[in-house]
């Protein structure tokens, strides 16, 4: 089950809005203190586990949150790009291979170790 606590930045702490539960509304200094409570809460209301429960926070912070959505989406957008990098590497010690290159000259071609060379090689089982 997952609920969604809408919370905003006060000088002291936190207010927390939770609309699905009767729009409950705390106050905490610590985030992490008041998921526990609505997990409580909720495992009052609805009879769920409360391991079962995901509170999902959403924070009230103009012009951070867009920051770190930024920052999330530059992050996912860095991770595809190393796997596709991490692909076209090894297809092309691939094709170093089939041209007889050994792991030594490789390595000396690509700036690399012949250790991390063998770990890009393919494996091949006959």
């Amino acid at each position: 089950m997952e609920i969604k606590a809408r919370a905003e930045r006060q000088q002291d702490g936190w207010l927390i809005n939770v609309p699905s539960l009767g729009n409950f509304k705390t106050t905490s200094k610590r985030l992490d203190k008041a998921t526990e409570q609505i997990k409580i809460l909720a495992e009052q209301a609805t009879g769920e586990s409360k391991c079962d429960i995901i509170v999902k926070v959403e924070a009230v912070m103009p012009g951070i949150i867009c920051d770190i959505e930024s920052a999330q989406t530059k992050m996912r957008d860095a991770a595809k790009l190393q796997e596709e990098a991490s692909n076209e590497i090894r297809d092309v010690v691939s094709r170093m291979r089939d041209e007889g290159l050994t792991m030594r000259d490789i390595a000396i071609l690509l700036g690399v170790t012949p250790q991390r060379v063998a770990q890009l090689a393919p494996c091949t089982t006959d």
